[in-house]
């Protein structure tokens, strides 16, 4: 195992982009997971991990065993606390960290089954969210527009909780793209003017679900390209919900709705 003990160390300068920059993971096709659980997931679906790193004194009775199960000759480092908890997402991290080479994934061709579109959401927390709940609900695919944060970003990848290796992740998805990517069509969630969610039949062999950033909403191209409009309808305490929870309301209707028919 090598010990890395200076900020000036060349790989930790290269962790260090992708933890401190959103876009990093993609131009170096590279991210950094931190933790028990996503390192778990990770091992379980036979992720790319490029190295292993750990933070010299932690002391999780699980991390031994959880190591012992890479393959031995994947790189092994240990970094000095202080430069361990630059990488960590969170405070006081655990101790065990992944570097990984997320897959590369073109997105579908006219594939009969659902879809998520991120069109042009910025939080990475709302983003991982998004993706977990897509993976919860049966959703096949998550796509995203240029302008949505990182897919594999790190704080996307936690916030995600492992979601990331049960679903397939696509970037870079314009909305002119999606006619050909789906086989059925494509509802955008709006906050007025629209079918309430409750009022529509989700029974469709297969759907695509826009969701646009939080203020401005969908993108006008989105709402052009999309067959129906739909609301979640509210009480008239809040104008409308957070993005994750929106997906959420509308993923597991649709859930609901082919249960009851069935």
């Amino acid at each position: 195992m090598k010990s890395i003990e200076s900020a000036a160390n060349a790989q930790f300068r290269r962790w260090l982009r992708i933890a401190g920059m959103p876009r990093a993971a993609r131009e170096l096709g590279l991210t950094l997971a931190e933790g028990l659980h996503l390192a778990q997931a990770a091992l379980a679906a036979g992720a790319a991990v490029e190295a292993i790193v750990l933070r010299r004194g932690a002391d999780h009775p699980e991390i031994e065993a959880l190591v012992a199960g890479f393959d031995p000759v994947l790189p092994r480092f240990e970094l000095a606390p202080a430069l361990y908890d630059r990488l960590a997402p969170v405070e006081h991290g655990v101790g065990l960290l992944l570097v990984l080479a997320p897959p590369a994934a073109e997105p579908p061709a006219a594939l009969a089954a659902d879809m998520l579109y991120l069109d042009g959401i910025q939080d990475p927390g709302n983003v991982g969210a998004l993706i977990r709940t897509a993976a919860a609900a049966g959703v096949r695919h998550v796509l995203a527009s240029a302008g949505t944060a990182a897919l594999w970003s790190p704080r996307v990848l936690r916030a995600a909780m492992g979601a990331h290796f049960h679903i397939g992740l696509h970037e870079h998805v314009a909305v002119a793209q999606l006619p050909r990517v789906l086989d059925g069509p494509w509802l955008v969630a709006v906050a007025h003017e629209a079918s309430a969610l409750w009022e529509l039949n989700l029974d469709a062999p297969a759907l695509g679900w826009i969701f646009g950033a939080e203020g401005s909403g969908p993108s006008a191209a989105a709402l052009a390209l999309a067959q129906q409009r739909v609301r979640i309808p509210t009480s008239a305490a809040v104008e409308s919900l957070n993005v994750a929870a929106a997906a959420a309301v509308c993923l597991f209707e649709r859930c609901r709705q082919r249960a009851r028919r069935r």
